[in-house]
């Protein structure tokens, strides 16, 4: 390693010597602004520029500048000047070292020239003093280096950084211990690749050893939904998407990753450590991967430092000193945290100050913490920058996938069996029976399917309790009777024997709070039963290895620690475990632990009438009880219904009634949770009515998580509702029904003509003729540029998501009406020289090919609209041929392009930036565009710095902190609106309380203070 990054080092800094050179022998200055201003008389050249010069700058940039400058009374302007005498006195002077220190970059400069506190400036006179520092610092760096002097500092800077630089190489080099460091990561990569590259699929589990199946095999990619900056020209604002889990998760260096029992979180996890490993192609390919279970720690006294990843993670190797801390440092650490919801309620608050102190000793590693959404509140770790994404159930699409996946595995594991009936017959009752569809969209219920229509040759349960113990039955007793298994480890066990040892193990576990347990602590409790249990034959070590071998329910993922192979049959046999021993109090009094939701419910279902009577008047109880947790226990009360066949029908009046209360939902997150209590919520769902637009499209989104022709009936009476939050969510319910069944109830009748709708399968595009006012399409999942869309004659936008596959864009000239087209994650196109010419208005490029050129944009006449996010090779704003621009988009991809060339487009009102240094540069700029929306993005934001634009309307923050008080705010008499966005700290929206014709927009987890300042039509929580 350090052989080639040294002679890389060396060959750079030779590089920047001659830049350099050449750079200073050409003109004298840096050629930053076009008339100097001198800071001192002529006959005198100071080295280092202290208050009197500062405020000689001062005083002659005033008179250049415009605007409110000249209205000021004299004794605030002269006021204003002080200030920045003051501002350039407390730095000590700017010289070259402090030059050197910004990088030469005025604006870096000008952030560490803050106005001082003390100066009792009115807004007007501070507004003043710092734009001048801006400009001030301009031409103290335009000054500075024309000194005789700084050419020679500059090289003896640059030799000193490049110094720096390469002791920093051989210190790694040394501490590597002669490319140590570098082969322990090749063996711990291929023990990682060789460990989490195999997968066990449920139902394919034969004999003493678990089978298990490649992960590239077995995997399939997942939906995550999640808030997007919406970039459409226009629309500034967000919209909920659904993304593929690893474009999620390659977008953001910390993720919170929230699914329900069986979504596949675990599994996500481990595809993220394999490819890590592989350093296959994505953001994590230079990244070394770590997965910590947090399960393994609940007995724990303490959770592992950096040293301690390796041993916590069941690694038997032995790194060289230093190694996975100096990974973390230098942020190509992945860190993968299993698992907070299997941490007790009382130990999250230790796990919580165990992440963030690891995050601010190791601010650069990427991390990615996943967990049932009841555990942890959506803004759980929000001010530490992390994004909240949810696991989504599986779409029909996927589901197809799943049960191909799973039955090319079984013909692996019995290659003369013909399973070709079997995956025909499941696909085909998946897709008839509303049922067996709900179930089979999680990925642990569909394996469990697909095992069981295999098992019992063809012949379904219809309800999850059935399920599971048809599950249990073949797991149990029919797989070893069949294949004339018995009497393995001299041990003889009953099915209702196996049962009732595996769930009285699994009820300990609950009450414990625990998802493992030690071997040695498992073997003693059985001992503990087997008194009661005279028959069994065989001591307690010979009954539990026989339960852990022959069970197929439980495993030994560490040598010494025991657990279910799923949380969920942990759940399901101490739920029996407790009916069966009348803890009726104890579910009711640990139903707000979010660890005891599956519990309850399934205890519902286990339970006789009189007894599942017992608990849901308990629940209700409890809720009227402790108000805090009043909604949530309703909830789940109305979610245990689902699984009480037989009930007093008052008490499952008062549970609907109760329920009704919390609608109409006014956040989809409250959707979603109401969609889990299933059927019952739709009759209680409001129609159209007088609805707000926001309660309209929750009550849509609603609906169509619950799925079913009871719920697209409910959906279609809101297909006239032509608001747009109303009409994508409907555009968007299409993915989880019969594509043509949702057409002819409700897309028929839905004004598509400005709501983008996806298609994302051969059955979407075969739709497409029958929806005539469908002008704007998003085609997802490699579906290339199909004839079903070149041979419409009046698509107006088109999106492509997720293509691969996609090289030419050609075909697209097809499309004469063609205004809006957006590519997202489509690596392969070559060029876009095929736009050419083109009537487009909105351009959209995110996560295209690296240095794509953008040179083709000269000939579209019409653009308007361009929004960036990839590494295009754009250095400067001055190098992009686009002669008129109304809307301006620079993504995260785009955040290091220069804004020099950003004043030619007089018309552009529409602006997004990220990053500090591209809002220091718009701040900096003698000429202000006339902006009237602006949003800014993934960035401390200083809002004084936006006082300068008296026109804005909007302001959007999106992932934003703040590096103070959002008073400045109060002097932009035209803004409307604040949007706030999953931001990164703590917002105090107190000081816009007073401002009565300011609303607040806000979006995801936020920490918002001074909430209780705003009327409620103020604030408008959008998710």
């Amino acid at each position: 390693m350090a052989g080639v990054e040294t002679a890389v080092l060396r060959a750079a800094s030779t590089a920047a010597g001659w830049l350099w050179r050449s750079r200073l022998g050409q003109v004298p200055g840096a050629g930053l602004t076009d008339r100097p201003v001198r800071p001192a008389a002529r006959w005198r050249r100071p080295e280092e520029l202290g208050p009197p010069e500062a405020r000689r700058l001062a005083e002659e940039l005033a008179g250049r500048l415009g605007g409110a400058a000249p209205r000021l009374p004299e004794h605030e302007r002269l006021a204003a000047l002080d200030a920045v005498a003051d501002a350039f006195a407390a730095l000590g002077g700017a010289g070259a070292d402090a030059l050197f220190a910004a990088d030469l970059d005025p604006a870096r400069l000008a952030a560490r020239l803050p106005v001082p506190a003390g100066a009792g400036l009115s807004p007007a006179a501070e507004a003043l003093a710092r734009d001048l520092i801006r400009l001030a610092c301009a031409h103290a760096v335009e000054y500075l280096t024309t000194l005789p002097s700084f050419g020679a500092r500059a090289e003896v800077e640059l030799v000193r950084r490049a110094g720096a630089l390469q002791q920093s190489v051989d210190r790694l080099a040394e501490r590597a211990g002669d490319g140590a460091g570098h082969a322990f990561e090749d063996r711990y990569a291929r023990w990682v690749a060789d460990t989490h590259g195999r997968l066990q699929l449920f139902g394919l589990t034969t004999a003493r050893a678990r089978e298990e199946w490649p992960l590239d095999l077995a995997y399939i990619s997942l939906g995550v939904s999640g808030e997007q900056p919406l970039v459409l020209p226009g629309e500034p604002g967000m919209h909920r998407t659904t993304v593929r889990a690893e474009q999620a998760l390659g977008a953001a260096e910390r993720v919170l990753l929230r699914g329900p029992a069986g979504s596949g979180k675990s599994t996500l996890l481990q595809w993220l450590a394999l490819n890590a490993a592989r350093q296959a192609e994505g953001p994590w390919a230079l990244c070394v991967p770590f997965v910590l279970r947090l399960r393994s720690f609940t007995t724990s006294d303490h959770l592992p430092l950096p040293e301690e990843f390796l041993k916590a993670a069941g690694v038997p190797l032995a790194a060289p000193p230093g190694w996975v801390e100096e990974l973390m440092l230098s942020g190509r650490a992945l860190v993968l945290v299993d698992g907070v919801d299997e941490v007790p309620q009382r130990l999250r608050g230790r796990t919580e100050t165990w992440l963030r102190s690891l995050i601010s000793a190791f601010p650069k590693a990427r991390y990615v913490v996943t967990t049932r959404p009841s555990a942890v509140p959506e803004d759980w770790l929000a001010g530490q920058g992390f994004v909240p994404h949810a696991l989504l159930p599986m779409e029909r699409e996927e589901v197809g996938a799943f049960i191909g996946h799973w039955h090319r595995a079984a013909r692996t594991e019995c290659p003369g069996e013909d399973l070709d009936a079997y995956e025909t017959s499941l696909r085909e009752a998946v897709t008839a029976r509303r049922d067996l569809g709900r179930l089979a969209t999680n990925p642990l219920m569909c394996a469990l399917l697909c095992a069981l229509n295999r098992d019992r040759r063809m012949r379904l349960p219809r309800a999850r309790k059935e399920l599971y113990d048809a599950a249990l039955d073949m797991l149990l007793v029919r797989r070893d009777t069949e294949r004339e298994i018995a009497g393995v480890e001299g041990v003889y066990l009953t099915r209702d024997e196996q049962i009732l040892l595996l769930q009285r193990f699994a009820y300990w576990l609950i009450r414990n709070g625990q998802v493992e347990a030690g071997r040695d602590e498992a073997v003693e409790l059985v001992a503990e039963w087997l008194h009661v249990m005279p028959q069994v034959q065989g001591d307690p070590e010979q009954v539990f290895t026989h339960l852990l071998i022959r069970s197929g329910l439980l495993r030994e993922p560490v040598k010494g620690s025991v657990d279910f192979v799923h949380r969920t049959f942990q759940d399901y046999l101490g739920a029996k475990a407790a009916v069966e021993s009348r803890d009726f109090g104890v579910l009711v009094r640990n139903a707000q632990d979010d660890t005891w939701d599956d519990v309850v419910r399934m205890a519902v279902g286990h339970a006789r009438p009189d007894e599942r009577t017992r608990i849901l008047r308990g629940l209700l109880k409890r809720a009227d009880k402790v108000k805090g947790v009043r909604s949530r226990l309703v909830l789940l009360a109305a979610a245990c219904l689902e699984h009480a066949p037989e009930l007093d029908p008052a008490l499952r009046g008062e549970i609907q009634s109760r329920t009704a209360e919390l609608l109409p939902p006014t956040r989809f997150s409250q959707a979603a949770e109401l969609a889990k209590a299933g059927e019952l919520v739709l009759d209680l769902l409001p129609g159209p009515g007088t609805l707000s637009e926001m309660a309209a499209a929750t009550v849509v989104r609603t609906a169509a998580l619950v799925g079913g022709p009871r719920a697209l009936a409910r959906i279609a009476r809101f297909r006239t509702d032509a608001r747009p939050m109303v009409r994508a969510q409907l555009a968007n319910g299409w993915r989880y029904f019969d594509r043509a069944a949702y057409v002819d109830a409700v897309l028929a009748e839905v004004d598509l003509s400005h709501t983008y709708l996806v298609c994302d399968s051969a059955e979407a595009l075969r739709q497409l003729d029958r929806l005539p006012r469908a002008r704007y399409l998003t085609l997802r999942g490699g579906l290339g540029i199909p004839a079903a869309v070149t041979g419409s004659g009046n698509v107006e936008g088109l999106t492509f998501e997720e293509d691969e596959t996609l090289t030419d864009l050609s075909a697209l000239s097809a499309l004469g009406g063609l205004s809006q087209l957006g590519l997202y994650d489509c690596p392969g196109v070559e060029s876009l020289g095929p736009l050419a010419g083109m009537p487009l208005d909105s351009l959209i490029l995110v996560r295209v090919r690296a240095g794509l050129s953008l040179s083709p944009l000269a000939s579209l006449e019409s653009l308007a609209h361009l929004s960036l996010d990839c590494a295009s090779g754009l250095t400067s704003l001055s190098g992009l041929p686009v002669p008129s621009l109304r809307n301006l988009g620079l993504w995260r991809g785009a955040r290091r392009v220069d804004l020099h060339g950003l004043e030619r487009w007089r018309d552009l009102d529409v602006l997004t930036l990220s990053g500090e240094r591209q809002v220091a540069q718009l701040a900096a700029q003698q000429s202000v565009p006339t902006l009237r929306i602006l949003q800014l993005h993934g960035m401390t934001v200083d809002p004084s710095l936006l006082i300068r634009h008296e026109r804005l309307d909007e302001l959007f923050l999106y992932r934003c902190g703040l590096a103070s008080g959002l008073e400045p705010l109060l002097g932009l008499p035209g803004l409307t609106k604040l949007t706030v966005s999953f931001s990164s700290g703590p917002v105090d929206l107190s000081p816009l309380a007073a401002r009565q014709d300011l609303s607040i927009d806000v979006y995801g987890p936020n920490t918002l203070l001074g909430t209780e300042l705003f009327p409620p039509d103020r604030i408008i929580y959008k998710s």
